[in-house]
């Protein structure tokens, strides 16, 4: 699809995007009111608990919004139709997962109650350590929460996995199996929640900046490895060190839609 046309799919009404204002200002609050509130507890679980409903309270926004536009835009009905997604379809679960460092931090809280999780995670970082998100698309790596072919932790599951809506399940399928993802055009998704999910990262990275933390973004399963494998990291990162690994692909020769991405 050209650049042209791809506008015109991702073209919204003034009121959209002044809702999306309210989702960047909202989610910012939400994130530095959660930072403060963890930095002021010492007990482990309890601080990351606290870490963790940041995410849970501002990834659903996804959906929320999703469902607003089918319900009231125009061409919500139509887009609807449209969508390739189903139960089952993990085609686009073989890929780098960008995710907010408070993102990563809610993903292995659930991981670490679950031990064979926390052994597939650990068995899979090293697999796709500093490799870009087309060489593991062409190596097939999936990722290590899935549970046959299903996501094992769907209400937690990072923004990004909830806002990649395809419309068209044998281009995914030809990205994970053609052995040459990087040379496929770029895959069209649905625009808005990809645009809310852009939001909510907003969010929260400004107020991981403006409370002076390490705010990159970072791989899931990398980031996930890491806190299981240094359970004092969050803590570490709470007192301003830096603690994780960059993600480093965004700008690597194509987008981050190679992956899922901010």
């Amino acid at each position: 699809m050209g650049e042209a046309k791809r506008r015109k799919e991702d073209a919204f009404t003034k009121a959209q995007l002044d809702q999306l204002e309210k989702v960047v200002e909202r989610v910012y609050k939400r994130t530095r009111d959660g930072i403060q509130a963890a930095r002021a507890v010492t007990n482990d679980a309890e601080r990351n608990g606290i870490l963790a409903a940041i995410h849970e309270a501002t990834a659903t926004i996804v959906g929320t919004l999703t469902d607003e536009f089918f319900a009231t835009d125009p061409t919500g009905p139509d887009v609807q139709k449209r969508i390739a997604c189903a139960n089952g379809c993990s085609h686009c679960c073989h890929a780098n997962v960008e995710v907010t460092i408070v993102e990563a931090i809610a993903v292995a809280r659930r991981v670490a109650e679950d031990p064979a999780l926390a052994q597939s995670v650990r068995t899979t970082a090293p697999k796709i350590d500093g490799i870009p998100p087309w060489t593991r698309y062409d190596f097939r790596i999936p990722c290590p929460l899935l549970r046959d072919g299903s996501c094992s932790i769907y209400d937690v599951r990072p923004r990004v996995c909830r806002a990649h809506v395809s419309y068209n399940v044998k281009l995914c399928e030809e990205v994970l199996t053609s052995g040459k993802s990087r040379s496929l055009a770029p895959m069209i998704t649905f625009g808005w929640p990809r645009t809310v999910s852009k939001a909510i990262g907003h969010g929260i990275i400004g107020a991981l900046d403006h409370e002076h933390l390490q705010s990159c973004t970072v791989e899931m399963t990398a980031a996930v490895a890491h806190i299981l494998r240094e359970p004092d990291s969050v803590q570490r990162w709470l007192r301003r060190e830096t603690v994780f690994t960059p993600y480093g692909f965004a700008a690597a020769g194509r987008s981050s839609s190679s992956g899922l991405g901010m």
